[in-house]
């Protein structure tokens, strides 16, 4: 856990300096309670769905439209918001049925987004105390402990962990990257080897599974382990990340050898059936309830032990529903949840970083009239004929499902879209909601003491403290002159309030105050201000920056706490002029996003 903090805090630091002029803390704002039938979410959701209809329609060569089926869902915590899906004029071909318009319940295959449910079955047994994400994997895959000795890979030192989050520095594949395999299937106009100059091989090196070669003949576990045994190391153990389809084969050979179960019916006990998946599978559906593209596709491949990463087919109304289990922590406690969503590991990329499995990316170019950094969790999926991404963006408590049957292509340009509509829309209505249930002047209501605090929303920097008196006191410049270091006095600041997702009680909910200097000019290679600092002070074992607001019934806050302070303040009027900060800022025009796949 220790290393995951340290890499968030390096992550924070390296995205803070390349954007050091706009400091605005990431998740200002309490996830929104977002419904179906609110009027602007619908609005936004029609005119997108008509944008992508019209697009799938057209001769744009963008993405080949006539031969591309799709299927979308944008879900909160709570229920799907919106789906839409689209049906191809020419699909292919149906071997046991007709064809029947791809919704929201037709099947795809989903290809690597399959790690994920890969990653939950092994956070369940840890969770049940049957083993421990720090257990080397030869401690549950008893052919690597037999081979520590004769391997050139650490074994021992590849932990459950390691696998999980790319840092095995195992091999990718053990045949599917072979150019034996790949030039055979390839339209590149050779398909032998030796035609780009490589050496002819003997035939003993030749592998006989898992092959065009071979028919598609899927390798069993013992062809695998014999293979992934031959193969060097890419690195060292946890020394950098990787991308391994390997690494969750063999987490599937641990899960089976912990369990005693088969993978496909360890996932539908212990995930599928509990969420009420009932279309996913691994066992390919009958041709009816998917979609077929027409071109070379792996609708009906068999891929055997790659099932732990890349086997599962499933629809778009299922995948939602999963999402909304992660959301809600159904299946595994929030604070499992909460660690599983943060990354492992950076990239050559310093906006991207490895999760397990996830793909995460941070990026502050979605919302127009801000710079914030916005975390977007994801997982993509690519098989051919198929590609998919889940993305969870746990700021909003909201979850995007794509899935692409045909021209992979359509699948970046339908994000972008989506995600420039909707997160924008998202970010209103949480600062709409932050206002109507916080926004205001408390005060004692004790005549003689003179204190009292107004705190409004200002844009997407959110809860601000706009005036702070203590006993007569102007505590707001007082608590920017202890925070602010001497050399920075003056420059204009905002000491604003963050959330904290504790409680105080049944009805308190805590937030903590940061100082926050609007700009910081960079001053170095590394320019390090520490948003993320929020118990700076400290006053007789109170913190002086804990609020602590009182809600009603109808969740709005009636009295503010401030437990440093030994007083609570009751609130003294509505403070409506907040609803005319919602939105406000310079605009700014959009970039394309650019989340890349890696799968």
């Amino acid at each position: 856990m220790a290393s995951w903090t340290l890499l968030c805090l390096l992550w924070a630091l390296v995205t803070s300096h390349a954007l050091s002029r706009h400091l605005e803390p990431t998740g200002p704002f309490r996830p929104p309670q977002l419904l179906g039938t609110d009027p602007r979410l619908r609005n936004v959701f029609q005119q997108l769905g008509q944008k992508i209809d019209l697009k799938a329609k057209s001769s744009d060569r963008s993405w080949i439209t006539n031969i591309t089926s799709f299927s979308l869902a944008v879900t909160s915590a709570s229920e799907t918001l919106w789906t839409n899906s689209y049906t191809a004029p020419i699909l292919g071909n149906y071997t046991d049925s007709l064809p029947t318009p791809v919704t929201d319940q037709t099947h795809f295959r989903i290809a690597s987004i399959s790690k994920i449910f890969t990653v939950l079955a092994v956070l369940l047994q840890e969770e049940a105390g049957r083993w421990s994400l720090k257990d080397p994997i030869t401690k549950h895959v008893p052919e690597l402990k037999a081979a520590v000795n004769s391997s050139r890979i650490d074994w021992e030192s590849i932990t459950l962990e390691s696998l999980a989050s790319q840092l095995s520095g195992i091999t990718r594949e053990y045949i599917q990257s072979d150019l034996l395999d790949t030039l055979k299937d390839s339209d590149i106009g050779f398909q032998d080897p030796v035609d780009i100059g490589l050496p002819p091989v003997e035939d003993a090196n030749v592998p006989h599974c898992g092959t065009n070669i071979s028919g598609g003949t899927p390798c069993a576990r013992k062809e695998v382990i014999d293979g992934i045994l031959k193969r060097a190391p890419l690195f060292a153990p946890n020394y950098q990340a990787t991308y391994s389809n390997m690494a969750f084969v063999l987490l599937g050979f641990a899960l089976e050898s912990l369990t005693g179960l088969s993978y496909a019916d360890l996932v539908k006990q212990t995930i599928f059936d509990p969420l009420g998946m009932e279309r996913a599978t691994l066992e390919k559906p009958h041709d009816w309830e998917g979609v077929i593209p027409n071109l070379a596709s792996d609708w009906d491949a068999d891929i055997g032990t790659y099932g732990p990463t890349s086997g599962i087919y499933t629809t778009a109304s299922d995948l939602a529903l999963f999402a909304r289990s992660i959301l809600t922590h159904k299946l595994i406690d929030e604070p499992t949840t909460n660690a599983w969503l943060k990354p492992h590991s950076a990239s050559f990329n310093w906006e991207f970083a490895y999760g397990m499995p996830w793909e995460i990316f941070r990026t502050s170019d979605i919302l127009p009239d801000s710079h914030r950094i916005q975390t977007i969790i994801t997982k993509s999926g690519n098989l051919r004929g198929y590609m998919s991404k889940l993305l969870l963006i746990p700021e909003y408590d909201v979850a995007l499902v794509l899935l692409i049957a045909g021209d992979g292509n359509a699948l970046a340009w339908i994000m972008e879209e989506i995600l420039q509509a909707v997160v924008p829309e998202l970010e209103e209505i949480a600062r709409r909601q932050t206002g109507d249930r916080l926004t205001g002047t408390y005060a004692s209501s004790d005549t003689r003491i003179d204190s009292s605090i107004s705190v409004e929303v200002q844009g997407s920097s959110g809860l601000v403290v706009t005036s702070w008196t203590s006993n007569s006191t102007d505590f707001l410049s007082k608590y920017a002159d202890m925070a602010t270091p001497r050399e920075r006095s003056g420059e204009p600041s905002r000491v604003q309030l963050l959330p904290t997702e504790t409680r105080r009680g049944r009805n308190g909910e805590v937030w903590r105050a940061q100082y926050v200097p609007r700009e910081l000019p960079s001053t170095g290679i590394i320019n390090v201000h520490l948003i993320n600092d929020v118990d700076w002070f400290n006053y007789a074992s109170h913190s002086v920056q804990e609020f602590v607001f009182h809600l009603d019934s109808q969740g709005r806050a009636d009295a503010v706490e401030l437990p440093a302070f030994r007083i609570t303040l009751t609130k003294r009027q509505e403070h409506e002029d907040s609803r005319n900060q919602l939105g406000a800022g310079a605009h700014r025009a959009m970039k394309p996003l650019g989340f890349g796949d890696s799968q």
